[in-house]
């Protein structure tokens, strides 16, 4: 099914703020037990993030960004999970598995390079969620991302995270915890 032109650009929006979200070179374990739950009232959603995270308001194009904290002084990248809020237009009325392939579409032609690992449906808090792996490399850094979309109603919802290619599997548990927390309030 062809993606709506409204959808595309909305979507090539909050892909690239994705993308441009950075991660952590080294290779402890995470441990995270205590979450901080976050409300966004203007854009109905709560998420909860690690204690020991920041949340940064400020970013352009994302309604939040959770940093993790440093690992070290050697850390360039932080991971870091992004939540973008967006009216869906008129045309978007349909589910969420009819605008996958016009999505992935979208992804390729603004990433020229980026490879698509792996689509998963899920639900979150009772709500259909698609969720897309990818991989790509940039500045010489090979990056995953992990894109977790939800739509409900008139609303979407875009959840990202970035880190070094190969370390998705050393961050689920932490990532996990968090996308499971969103919840969209009314």
């Amino acid at each position: 099914m062809r993606v709506p032109r409204h959808l595309r650009i909305l979507i090539q929006i909050i892909f690239v703020v994705t993308l441009m979200s950075g991660c952590s070179q080294t290779n402890k374990p995470v441990e995270t037990t205590e979450f901080i739950k976050y409300e966004d009232k203007t854009n109905k959603f709560t998420i909860s993030y690690p204690k020991d995270w920041t949340v940064d308001t400020t970013q352009k194009n994302v309604n939040v960004l959770f940093n993790s904290p440093k690992e070290s002084e050697q850390d360039v990248y932080t991971e870091n999970i992004t939540v973008k809020a967006f009216t869906l237009p008129e045309e978007a009325t349909s589910p969420m598995e009819n605008y996958r392939d016009g999505m992935i579409e979208t992804i390729k032609k603004q990433t020229p390079g980026i490879e698509v690992l792996n689509t998963s449906n899920l639900t979150i808090n009772e709500l259909p969620a698609l969720q897309i792996l990818l991989r790509e490399k940039r500045d010489n850094v090979d990056l995953s991302h992990q894109m977790t979309v939800v739509f409900k109603g008139k609303m979407g919802y875009v959840l990202g995270f970035t880190c070094l290619d190969g370390e998705l599997d050393k961050y689920s548990s932490t990532t996990d915890k968090i996308i499971n927390s969103f919840n969209i309030i009314n």
